[in-house]
């Protein structure tokens, strides 16, 4: 049924000229801005992440209300664009490359990796074949959910004269395509999950895949970053930018390089770029790196003041022995990440004792423990996570009225609804508190092995 729904949908988009489509698109664009309050919230909060201090609120506001409407627009075009002739599609697009990208003769030709993203309408990269015809393109995707769909557009790309690489099949067939002379096109602007590197992306820390830096470095090939661009109603321009050759650097600086050029590729026309898909999302449940050693690199030029932090928030246990036994797993969850910047919530008694503990960037005290305290929850958005320490109902309900993205308590309490991650259970009632704190440390990516090995064998109890 959704496959039918799509072929209809794709069936009326044929019958009515591309330049309507692009119309309706900016029309159902605008209607998705304002309905559509989170995805608008998501993308604001991206393009703050991303210009700082370089734009005040209002024009991020209207520059994120073009993007709904290009995005919407673009999207529709996509759909046009795969049922356009190869003739068609050339009216519509003009294209700029460096003389560096100037066809040599086939006897020295190499091939190249494809540096693409989703920027415009990123449907055009299906119809590269048009663009460069001297060259044989392919692309490496991740077979779709849907098999109906999956099989169709397949076939449209192979009608399009672009060879599929599954991930799941391996490179190698990509290695030896690039090694005979063609082109493959790898999305670089989508997170990479758990077997991502961590390297910054706008200035924060997001899993990125080294495939076209490890295929470009295996291979001997250049990367020739590709972007396009809205430049009229309904027409576009592809722009190939100087080739960034793989010779001198490892995959991690490879990838750190590429970056900077995506975020150059973006900065040319922002309103192009997808901002409503939440690039720099936490993983889950483990949000820091040590538990599962996931990578992270720091180009050695990199600024680390720009470097935005990961904020996590911890609500401190209520009195000072227990506050006692959690050190060694805020200690570990300080090794966690190296954008970690620790807050802790507590009671004004405790207030002292937190200060003196050097892992702790920064100490919030309570104001009262009866409902929600409106300035501090207005304080609390900027955190990215929450773990509650010491769980109650009115604490609970100031996280959740915060919207802090992960917030970790425990189950089966009054008010436990409004966490969306849980803290382990403890393995028996008379387990101690150091153990416990640790264990609730490791369940959010925490190395825990250090701590265990040093803590006092002298334990306090829950």
């Amino acid at each position: 049924m959704v496959y039918l729904a799509f072929r209809g949908c794709l069936f009326l988009i044929q019958l009515v000229p591309i330049e309507l489509v692009f119309l309706v698109g900016l029309c159902g664009g605008e209607m998705a801005y304002w309905l559509l309050w989170k995805r608008r919230r998501l993308s604001l909060l991206n393009l703050r992440r991303a210009f700082k201090d370089q734009k005040s609120p209002g024009e991020l506001r209207t520059l994120n209300r073009l993007h709904f409407r290009r995005l919407a627009a673009n999207l529709l075009c996509c759909f046009k664009i795969d049922t356009m002739s190869r003739e068609e599609i050339l009216k519509r697009v003009t294209v700029e490359k460096p003389a560096t990208l100037e066809v040599p003769p086939e006897s020295q030709r190499i091939g190249w990796v494809a540096m693409i993203s989703h920027l415009s309408n990123w449907e055009l990269f299906g119809s590269l074949t048009a663009l460069y015809p001297d060259y044989k393109f392919g692309a490496v995707y991740q077979k779709l959910a849907n098999p109906f769909i999956d099989r169709f557009l397949r076939e449209m790309r192979a009608q399009a004269e672009i060879t599929l690489f599954e991930r799941k099949e391996g490179f190698l067939r990509c290695i030896d395509f690039l090694r005979k002379g063609g082109a493959i096109g790898v999305l670089v602007d989508q997170s990479a999950g758990y077997a991502g590197l961590w390297t910054p992306v706008f200035g924060r820390l997001g899993s990125c895949s080294t495939l076209a830096a490890s295929l470009a470095m295996r291979t001997d090939v250049p990367i020739v970053p590709i972007a396009i661009y809205t430049v009229g109603l309904a027409r576009w321009a592809v722009v190939a930018s100087e080739p960034i050759a793989s010779g001198s650097d490892d995959a991690e600086a490879l990838t750190a390089r590429v970056n900077r050029q995506l975020e150059q590729q973006i900065l040319r026309s922002p309103a192009d770029w997808l901002w409503a898909h939440n690039r720099w999302k936490p993983l889950r449940p483990h949000f820091l790196f040590a538990r599962d050693q996931r990578r992270y690199f720091l180009p050695p030029d990199y600024d680390l003041q720009g470097l935005e932090p990961f904020r996590l928030l911890l609500v401190s246990p209520a009195t000072l022995a227990q506050a006692e036994a959690s050190l060694p797993a805020v200690r570990a969850m300080e090794e966690g990440r190296p954008d970690l910047r620790l807050t802790v919530l507590s009671e004004p008694s405790l207030g002292e004792f937190w200060s003196s503990v050097p892992e702790v960037d920064e100490v919030m005290r309570l104001a009262g423990s009866l409902g929600p305290n409106l300035s501090r929850i207005r304080a609390l958005r900027d955190f990215d996570a929450v773990i509650a320490f010491e769980p109650s109902f009115s604490r609970a309900l100031e996280l959740w009225l915060a919207g802090i993205p992960i917030r970790i308590g425990p189950r089966g309490m009054t008010g436990s609804w409004f966490y969306n991650q849980y803290l382990p259970p403890r393995e028996l009632e008379a387990e101690d508190a150091i153990l416990t704190f640790l264990r609730i440390a490791q369940s959010v990516g925490a190395n825990i092995n250090a701590p265990l090995a040093a803590h006092s064998p002298h334990r306090t109890r829950l």
